[in-house]
């Protein structure tokens, strides 16, 4: 697919850890006025239903997590592959320390107490979301007979 520049400022995806959905949006009004009418969407977030724009959905790790769309800035070229579901940011391996070292992240708040268990307990998406402390009994069936009630 090819590089493409990265537009507008990241930031707020920090303050939606675990995958929320928040991707399908319109494009700036700016944007709007000048003619466009939908842009290219990258998120650590969900999407159900469609969206008018080509959509690469569940980023991972999510930016509130250390992932780098976190440190993504205006103007930054990230390259998509598509064959290799990679999307890799376009600046040097100094670039990448320097912004994580000056990085800041939004303090979380809660809304509920299914938000916090969520982000306390399942696991980034690359790993499946989980329950991460049940991952252990992942092999269950092998230990405990089927007819165990």
């Amino acid at each position: 697919m090819g590089d493409q520049q990265a537009r507008g400022s990241p930031r707020w995806t920090d303050r939606y850890p675990g995958s929320a959905e928040v991707v399908n949006m319109t494009p700036p009004d700016a944007l709007i006025k000048r003619g466009f009418r939908m842009l290219p969407c990258m998120g650590d977030g969900r999407q159900s239903g469609t969206s008018d724009s080509p959509s690469i959905l569940n980023a991972s790790p999510e930016a509130a997590a250390g992932g780098n769309l976190a440190i993504l800035e205006t103007g930054d070229l990230v390259k998509v592959d598509l064959r290799n579901r990679r999307v890799d940011l376009q600046v040097t391996e100094e670039e990448i320390e320097r912004r994580r070292a000056n990085f800041t992240p939004v303090p979380l708040k809660h809304d509920s107490p299914w938000q916090e268990f969520y982000r306390a307990n399942v696991g980034q998406l690359e790993t499946g979301a989980c329950l991460e402390f049940a991952v252990k009994y992942r092999d269950l069936r092998r230990t405990v007979p089927r007819h165990s009630h």
